[in-house]
């Protein structure tokens, strides 16, 4: 089957558009962070046992990489940073809630956590203070 028209034209150029598509801000990878962290705190038993203390490190880590997240977007300029913060944060929030209860999505948050210790560590989020 041939396909012709916008579709083909888009999955044409998306492997281009990929390369060429902008970072992210680092405001709002740390903030997408705060919401991995937040999804962790929530999911209760997912912690080992029920294990509290793993839920409250996982809430001062969502707190201290939101506080971060607004720093970093005031820093980079932006007009309202805790606005900014806020929008993005409204949809990551459920997205990652929803993620965290995905078995099939594993893998990739796996992935995401070991890129929230590097950036939390490059950020000095992490480690928390004890």
């Amino acid at each position: 089957m041939r396909r012709t028209g916008l579709a083909a034209a888009m999955l044409t150029a998306a492997p281009a558009l990929a390369e060429t598509a902008p970072e992210p801000p680092a405001w709002a990878h740390l903030a997408e962070c705060s919401a991995v962290y937040h999804a962790i705190a929530g999911a209760g038993g997912a912690a080992p046992a029920g294990d509290w203390e793993t839920g409250d490190r996982a809430r001062r880590a969502a707190a201290a990489f939101l506080d971060r997240a607004v720093a970093e977007a005031g820093e980079a300029g932006q007009a309202d940073p805790e606005g900014d913060v806020a929008s993005i944060m409204a949809y990551l929030v459920p997205r990652w809630e929803n993620r965290v209860a995905q078995l099939a999505s594993v893998p990739s948050n796996l992935r995401w956590i070991r890129f929230c210790g590097r950036l939390g560590r490059e950020h000095g989020t992490l480690p928390l203070p004890d």
